[in-house]
């Protein structure tokens, strides 16, 4: 069973972690992110089966799932006295994805190919993954950067 839900930079989630149960409700207004969520669990799912790129594709491409607000949200948006209101970004831009379950945790990365000529330089690319016997926060068991998996967990 899941016992926690990690989205990061998917649509109108910026940076969510949710404790699951065995029943759990969702609700919120229209435009509040329920379906998001949503999308991002089955996204997950995706992930485990090994459809995760084809299913960004059927979404427009990965760069159309991005988060569009600004990288950070100052108090003042917070309280409301400015707009959140999307900028240019500066840093790398990842969609994180990941669960803990009872036995096992996994976490996603995913991102842009670096500058290439490739003529696949939309399509997305792992840049992170990694299975954790037992809770996230620990040395990961079997990390992979890239195309690689590492031998040695504590080289990662």
């Amino acid at each position: 069973m899941l016992k926690t839900l990690a989205v990061a930079n998917y649509r109108s989630i910026n940076k969510l972690v949710v404790p699951l149960d065995r029943l759990n409700l969702v609700t919120g207004p229209n435009g509040s992110g329920k379906s998001n969520l949503y999308r991002a669990l089955r996204l997950l799912a995706e992930t485990a089966q090994g459809g995760v790129i084809n299913a960004l594709a059927r979404e427009g491409g990965l760069d159309s799932t991005f988060w569009a607000g600004p990288e950070t949200i100052t108090r003042r948006m917070r309280s409301g006295e400015v707009p959140v209101e999307s900028n240019v970004r500066q840093g790398v831009k990842r969609l994180r994805l990941g669960f803990a379950a009872e036995d096992f945790s996994y976490a996603i990365s995913l991102g842009l190919p670096e500058k290439t000529l490739s003529a696949f330089k939309l399509d997305p690319e792992v840049k992170k993954e990694c299975i954790w016997a037992g809770h996230a926060g620990v040395a990961p068991r079997w990390p992979r950067s890239g195309g690689c998996v590492a031998d040695h967990p504590r080289d990662w």
